[in-house]
């Protein structure tokens, strides 16, 4: 049986709890990077496809280049935006499920994630700029 710092005998059975509450945490660490890491990605896709569009729309302000076709680059940018709004449910609704899994099997609340919350704000951003984007959309 091991020891713990006070010399005090364990039993195997305290030291197997400790260690898969430990296995937990660190699982609940990596879905909460894996969360982050669709963060990331999203993030770089609603920016460029918000400023690609937009990027356009101010050369068409240049002398000469009035008739500059900028309504495939609001399509290229409503693409990544969609694409953005894809990945952020998607990894929503994995952290989620995962939580739900994993407060089941711990027996304890739903933990807090605070990429979960960040998550959430980003896809109401993302959002937003979609509709931007939807908004200046001419079909022909």
């Amino acid at each position: 049986m091991g020891e713990d710092f006070d010399n005090q005998p364990r039993s195997t059975n305290e030291m197997a709890e400790e260690r898969t509450d430990l296995a937990f945490e660190r699982s609940k660490m990596a879905m909460d990077r894996t969360t982050m890491g669709f963060m990331r990605t999203s993030i770089s896709l609603i920016g460029f496809g918000f400023s690609i569009p937009m990027l356009f729309q101010v050369i068409t302000g240049v002398p000469g280049l009035q008739d500059f076709p900028i309504e495939r680059a609001r399509f290229v940018g409503l693409f990544m935006l969609i694409l953005a709004v894809f990945m952020l449910v998607t990894a929503i609704i994995q952290h989620v499920a995962y939580f739900r899994r994993l407060a089941k099997a711990t027996k304890t609340p739903f933990p807090f994630s605070v990429s979960l919350l960040s998550s959430c704000v980003l896809l109401f951003v993302a959002f937003f700029a979609l509709a931007n984007v939807l908004s200046k959309v001419e079909m022909h």
